[in-house]
């Protein structure tokens, strides 16, 4: 399974001159070079920035570039200056001005889990999913089940819609009443006071030692423990690792919950999952619609056995 879009990200070059300038004032020192990062689900620049005074990780869109990578940029920025370090790497600066907007974050040397999963990096993993659902979330933070409803209740609308009911595997069009009533307990599965990060998966992930630090933090919500969860394991079988009954197993031992305590959330990304793989390409990310019908295939597995 591809991790990210199927095209490079915009190269430094291709940035606002005055948005580089100031970054390197950031930074210190001279421009040197810069590390760029590949795959994700933006159009903006990302990567490695090094300068003769040090380097930082770098995210940075021009101010005419894609709408939703500009935003996601922004809730970010508000995202990483109410995060302890214990969860998130430090915001060092942050621009967003005429010519664009950028971040300058801490930079995190380490190695992306999934080439393949083992499992010392699952425990590393899970012990950073459990310190965030240990971690109470600012009060700011907006709710999780205010941002993650309606996106993620899509089976009502899988069931309107022949073309995607009569594909659904594993039996699952026969279980769709059961499937509904699943989805109306979802609100109450996302209610917390914990963080969420809503977007966990290995090219988020930089695992340094035994830690794994997680990263790209526009998505944050303030929700219930172990959220983030049923949404990451997917990703792990449809790359080639354990089962998700079988990384589950892993994370119970630190604490994560029974799959069936948090089965309206496994239901809910797996709908999601399902409903999103059959809309339209977006030009900008290329490879989106790829990279989430390979993760409905386990999902929707998975679903089946709980259910």
């Amino acid at each position: 399974m591809n991790t990210g879009a199927d095209r490079l990200r915009p190269a430094w070059t291709a940035l606002p001159p005055s948005l580089r300038a100031q970054i390197v004032r950031a930074i210190g020192g001279d421009f040197v070079t810069d590390r760029p990062a590949h795959g994700g689900f933006s159009a903006s620049y990302a990567g490695v920035v090094t300068t003769t005074a040090g380097h930082a990780f770098v995210k940075a869109c021009g101010a005419d570039w894609h709408a939703d990578s500009l935003h996601f940029l922004r809730e970010e920025m508000r995202t990483l200056v109410q995060l302890p370090s214990s969860v998130a790497p430090r915001l060092l600066a942050a621009f967003d001005d005429a010519a664009g907007t950028a971040l300058v974050i801490e930079a995190i040397d380490g190695h992306h889990p999934g080439r393949p999963w083992t499992v010392e990096d699952l425990h590393a993993v899970a012990e950073s999913l459990r310190t965030l659902s240990t971690t109470a979330a600012p009060s700011e933070m907006p709710r999780a089940e205010d941002r993650m409803i309606p996106g993620f209740t899509r089976w009502a609308e899988i069931a309107a819609d022949p073309r995607l009911l009569d594909a659904l595997p594993h039996d699952l069009p026969a279980r769709m009443p059961q499937l509904l009533r699943i989805e109306e307990h979802l609100g109450d599965a996302l209610h917390g006071d914990v963080i969420v990060h809503d977007d966990v998966r290995a090219d988020n992930i930089l695992i340094r030692g035994a830690r794994a630090h997680l990263l790209d933090w526009p998505h944050a919500r303030r929700g219930a423990a172990w959220v983030d969860l049923p949404c990451l394991l997917p990703s792990i079988e449809a790359s080639g690792g354990p089962t998700c009954e079988e990384a589950w197993a892993v994370f119970e031992d630190h604490d994560a919950p029974s799959q069936t305590e948090l089965l309206p959330v496994i239901s809910a990304f797996a709908s999601f999952l399902w409903y999103q793989q059959a809309q339209p390409e977006i030009p900008q990310l290329p490879g989106l619609r790829a990279f989430q019908r390979a993760q409905a295939v386990p999902a929707l597995r998975w679903l089946a056995t709980l259910l």
